[in-house]
Formats: C-alpha cells, structure tokens, sequence
C-alpha cells in the first residue's frame, strides 16, 4: 500500500509543478498586457492598443464615484451613474486627441489559472501632463491561440477638482 501510494504522489506532485510554473508563465505574460496597455496610451499606438482586445465591442464600464456625480449633477442633473463606453464604438478611440495621454498603475493584481484571468489595479489618469482622474480598474481576460486578450474593463472614476475647472 505505501509503494503505490508513492506512486501516485510522485507524478502528482510533478503536474503540480508544471501546473504553478504555467500559472507563473501565465500571470507574468498577463503583466506584460498590462505594460502594453499602458505604453500604448502614451504613444497612441492604435495597432497595438486594439491588439489587447478579445474585440472592437468589449464592455468598457466606467462607474463613477459619488463625490464626482454630485459636482455633475449640479450642472447636470441627470448625469449617468454608470457609461459602457462601447456604445461609442471601439475602445481604440480613447487615444484620439492633441493632448498626451497616460495612465500610471499601481497596487496590480493577477489572478489565473492559465486559461481565464483578471487583473486588479488602481490608476491615475493623466492629460497634458496633468492628472484629471482617478479610481481602481478591473479586467477579465482569456487565452486565445496562445495570447491573452482582454474581454471587459470595468473602472471606476473620481475626477479631480483641477481638472475639473481646466476643463470649463
């Protein structure tokens, strides 16, 4: 009975080798989207930035904060809770504009098991060099043919009061 238990623990203990390596592989593969994502917002590299996504019609969910709906509220009393972005097309179109973008991460979560993923992390937006917006961001990704895309964004958003009153 004990040899053929050491018989099962062995080639076991060897998958589950394999199997923490490929989840090791996987999330550090993950971290390098995540850094394509971002050096892409500053270079405006359209192909690469719609590269990361599963497709042009992902969900991308910005909810905002209470403290920034009560200040566009005052203006604006019906301003949405909540924007899917992807109602105005593909999310490539955020890089549009004159001014440079950026968005800086921090605290960045990975959770995988090799073939689904999500990933956690607080921002800080940025525009002409000046931060406008901040919040805690949420992706889920899979693995297709090899290669992680990115299947929804879901982000909070808090704008700050400077950008705020850059913007009027």
């Amino acid at each position: 009975m004990t040899n053929g238990f050491g018989l099962f623990c062995v080639p076991a203990l060897m998958v589950a080798q394999v199997s923490l390596a490929s989840v090791e592989d996987a999330e550090a593969d993950i971290r390098g989207i995540v850094e394509q994502f971002r050096v892409s917002i500053i270079n405006q590299d359209t192909e690469v930035f719609s590269s990361l996504f599963l497709n042009e019609d992902i969900p991308f969910v910005a909810v905002f904060s209470k403290e920034m709906l009560a200040k566009k509220r005052i203006d604006k009393p019906d301003y949405p809770a909540i924007i899917d972005f992807s109602d105005f097309g593909s999310p490539v179109k955020m890089l549009s504009g004159d001014e440079t973008q950026e968005e800086k991460m921090s605290n960045i979560k990975v959770h995988t098991d090799g073939y689904l993923a999500s990933v956690h992390f607080d921002y800080k937006d940025y525009e002409g060099g000046q931060q406008r917006s901040y919040g805690t961001e949420l992706w889920s990704l899979i693995k297709v043919g090899g290669d992680w895309k990115i299947t929804s964004v879901t982000f909070s958003v808090t704008e700050l009061e400077s950008w705020e009153s850059s913007t009027k």
